[in-house]
């Protein structure tokens, strides 16, 4: 088992380098015979006046502050690594995902969100850690009052915005609704609402009675201030939303994918908790199949780039009639910083309950879809007879490692404006 991070029988430093923003070393110990470790050792170099730091950045990433004689200086971060970490590789992504935390902050910021600071300014200037801020997520429900009225609504991309005002005999103030555009949410998505604090509502009243996530500000009185209230703040934070959100998650998310190159992450990324997805899959018909496997999207789409409008088409119909889909269109965070290779076998092998290919000659030809077929494939013979893979012909094209026996829809038959019927009747069984 590990010992000290710092101390051991034996020690050898491995690597040193140098960043922008950081030091460090890759140190190796040896506890005792058969006991051997290697920890990483960083010594931020910047700071910031205000807002936040690459400690803060450490401190997600699973480094504590402690003693060191590694580096050079009274106290480093550190946390245990393998013996090929890429030091002076981590250094450069840790300078980058800095900047990018940093720009993303600036834009939550405009929209009254802060990302949490565990460490902040402390070890520049000699005081514990601890002392940052922390998120600030609501403990109020945000929904039920005596007096509810909606106030504002906008829209970026990703998501659908409400602002609406809660006021009874103990409280008043403002709730913030976020409805995603595109369901479910990816586990990335997902953890990154979680980070920023935002909360589950089952039924929400703006949204059908849909689950939402938001978060509740309460009602300030400035006594002396020019407006003597924070309603001015929180409108203008509502405002911003439109072209600030969608920026800010973007930055936390690829700043995440960053360093997680290096083994480390700072979501708490796990299986999806969408509410929506989870709506979705209980409605679904309780065969075998769903029962035991539940999935993430009804139906994953793969295509070819020529075929993209009639992908769109299937898509947004399936879409439309309440099913989950996987049209990569439709998650533009989803594929953002992401390995694809990993990440599309994942979608078509596993997360998905269908599987519709448009067959033409671009998609025999092209290299992303033959690596999205083959994935489909290897799912197809789990099945073990089961339908997965639901063939359309867009061209007399054969698909390679496809039966003649399977039965398809083609274009020409059907046409592109009922093309979308089958697929919709299909995913209703």
């Amino acid at each position: 088992m590990p010992g000290d991070a710092h101390s051991a029988l034996q020690t050898e430093v491995l690597q040193k380098g140098n960043g922008t923003d950081a030091h460090g070393a890759l140190v190796k110990l040896r506890w005792s015979k058969d006991s051997v470790g290697y920890t990483v050792h960083i010594v931020p170099s910047t700071y910031t006046t205000a807002g936040y730091q690459g400690t803060d950045l450490l401190a997600y990433l699973g480094f504590s502050r402690s003693p060191c004689s590694f580096v050079n200086s009274r106290e480093c971060y550190v946390r245990f690594a393998g013996p090929d970490f890429d030091l002076a590789g981590f250094l450069a992504a840790f300078s980058a995902a800095l900047k990018l935390l940093q720009q993303a902050e600036h834009s939550l910021n405009a929209c009254g969100f802060a990302l949490p600071q565990p460490e902040g300014w402390g070890y520049f200037f000699g005081k514990p850690s601890g002392a940052g801020r922390s998120v600030n997520r609501s403990s109020d429900n945000g929904h039920v009052a005596q007096k509810t009225q909606v106030m504002k609504q906008s829209k970026d991309d990703m998501f659908r915005f409400i602002l609406s005002w809660l006021e009874d005999s103990t409280r008043k103030g403002w709730s913030i609704h976020y409805e995603p555009i595109n369901k479910p949410l990816s586990q990335e998505m997902t953890a990154v609402l979680d980070f920023l604090g935002l909360t589950t509502f089952k039924e929400c009243p703006y949204l059908d009675f849909e689950p939402c996530l938001y978060r509740f500000i309460p009602f300030l009185s400035e006594p002396g201030s020019f407006n003597e209230s924070n309603t001015e703040r929180v409108h203008h934070s509502f405002d911003s939303h439109a072209q600030n959100f969608g920026a800010g998650l973007q930055g936390v998310l690829e700043a995440r994918a960053l360093v997680a190159k290096f083994g480390f992450d700072f979501l708490k990324v796990g299986p999806t908790s969408s509410p929506t997805a989870s709506a979705r899959k209980a409605a679904l018909p309780s065969s075998p199949r769903t029962a035991a496997r539940p999935f993430l999207y009804d139906v994953a789409v793969s295509f070819a780039g020529p075929e993209r409008p009639i992908a769109e088409k299937l898509a947004s119909a399936a879409r439309d009639a309440g099913f989950s889909v996987f049209y990569d269109d439709f998650y533009p965070e989803q594929l953002w910083g992401k390995d694809l290779i990993v990440f599309f076998d994942q979608v078509f092998r596993k997360e998905s309950r269908y599987c519709v290919i448009l067959i033409s000659q671009a998609y025999v030809n092209r290299l992303w879809t033959n690596h999205e077929r083959r994935s489909a494939q290897a799912r197809a013979l789990e099945e073990r007879g089961n339908e997965y893979i639901l063939p359309i012909r867009i061209d007399t094209s054969e698909l390679p490692g496809m039966p003649n026996t399977v039965g398809y829809v083609s274009l020409a038959d059907t046409g592109i404006d009922t093309i979308a019927e089958p697929l919709v009747k299909k995913l209703t069984k």
